[in-house]
């Protein structure tokens, strides 16, 4: 492996310059793709929405919203450090099984082993470092995955590709909470079945999709500098693709902290028991799976059809804001339900188009394609560690649990993710 993660300029030059009249995809590639993003969020989100807070609130029970936040805070920090690295690598991958297909396969496995780890252990500490390791892993597999729209899609489709994958994510926890609600949540299933999925659906997609191996025309070893410079997009000379990552830097301000705190908001704002919580996560995730499907499948089309970008994501970005205030000022399980669906609309619409419009603007799209995509990626992880942070001193004002204060702030800051994507000039 460490002789294939080399690859020189002109080896990225020539992929580049026979993909710029990129074929159409086909159905069953849409499907493929689909069924690989569904495994890999089923393995990445069922632990962040469900199995860690069931795991920590077992292991200490009193300090559960604070060790939840600093292992997903670190986990998050993980995440950010792996996707460009992860990124920059899979670029320059001259192994003859392909550039992305080694990260994804070897992604996938070393995931479930960590996953497992943390399932036996009893050790915050312990579950926090292989969380680390989880979620660097995975990361590394989605960067690959990501990656494979700039190498194969069109520009004519890849809002359709976006919609699958904003679709896939909620599916992919669907399918998670469906699983842990059949396995229960004691003992090593409910870690072990939705990661074995998720292996599935990588490894068929890796034995059958065509991702060529890159000839190196020039071997260049990976330099720290070219270390620090996968970590950076300079928003000065690409102000487009700057914007674009403040507005999804915001936004997934928003998501992390429904994600991270759904289950303590069921449980000290809704007295819901936690034997329960695996039914209300599984109504909760099949009102968000239907409502993205939905939602998303229709923006994607209509996107598509008439190029435009920036409406759908600013809307979009609105109406999520306005669900996460929904679902904690009403008071009733019927109201929180309600604020769940409404913001999974606008989320199943912002995940449609917004990966579109980061194709559309990526610089140096032939040549550091998942590079500059890891750099996006690093919107979605900074806030994965942010809000859990921040969460703690927020629930204490005014007392201990005020999850409406917090959900109102996570609004807020959603709102300024849709006026971030105004600025954005390279789409429509």
């Amino acid at each position: 492996m460490a002789a294939d993660i080399f690859a020189g300029a002109q080896a990225s030059a020539t992929l580049g310059a026979s993909q710029s009249a990129q074929p159409e995809v086909s159905k069953w590639f849409f499907l493929r793709y689909a069924l690989a993003y569904i495994g890999t969020f089923t393995a990445l989100i069922t632990p962040v929405v469900m199995t860690l807070a069931v795991r920590i609130e077992a292991i200490d029970p009193v300090n559960k919203g604070a060790n939840l936040g600093i292992v997903l805070g670190l986990g998050a920090l993980a995440a950010l450090i792996a996707n460009p690295l992860f990124g920059m690598l899979s670029d320059r991958t001259t192994s003859r099984f392909g550039r992305r297909r080694p990260w994804m396969v070897g992604g996938v496995l070393l995931g479930l082993i960590s996953l497992l780890i943390i399932a036996q252990s009893s050790s915050i500490a312990v579950i926090a470092l292989f969380w680390c390791i989880t979620q660097g892993a995975l990361n590394a597999a989605l960067s690959a995955l990501i990656a494979v729209v700039a190498d194969q899609v069109p520009e004519h489709q890849r809002a359709r590709v976006s919609a699958i994958a904003g679709m896939s994510t909620n599916i992919g926890m669907l399918v998670g909470t469906a699983i842990v609600a059949m396995v229960g949540t004691g003992g090593t299933a409910m870690f072990l079945w939705p990661t074995l999925f998720g292996v599935a659906m990588v490894l068929l997609f890796c034995l059958i999709n065509d991702d060529k191996a890159v000839q190196p025309a020039v071997r260049e070893k990976i330099s720290a500098a070219a270390v620090l410079k996968s970590f950076w997009v300079n928003p000065v000379k690409f102000p487009d693709y700057g914007w674009a990552w403040l507005s999804r830097f915001l936004v997934f301000y928003g998501t992390s902290t429904l994600l991270a705190y759904q289950v303590y908001v069921l449980i000290d704002m809704f007295a819901v028991a936690p034997e329960a919580i695996p039914g209300m996560m599984l109504l909760s995730t099949i009102i968000t799976a239907v409502s993205v499907v939905i939602f998303a499948s229709i923006a994607g089309w209509y996107s598509d059809r008439t190029g435009k970008r920036k409406i759908f994501v600013f809307i979009a970005a609105v109406v999520f804001a306005i669900g996460l205030t929904v679902l904690v000022s009403t008071g009733t399980l019927t109201g929180f339900f309600i604020g769940i669906a409404i913001q999974a609309a606008g989320f199943g619409v912002y995940l449609s188009i917004d990966q579109a419009l980061v194709v559309d603007v990526l610089p140096n799209r032939e040549t550091e394609a998942a590079k500059n995509l890891g750099v996006m990626n690093i919107a979605n992880a900074v806030p994965q560690t942010l809000a859990p942070a921040i969460a703690p001193i927020i629930l204490m004002v005014g007392g201990q649990g005020n999850y409406t204060l917090l959900f109102i702030v996570a609004a807020i800051v959603t709102f300024g993710g849709a006026l971030a994507i105004l600025p954005v000039k390279g789409a429509k």
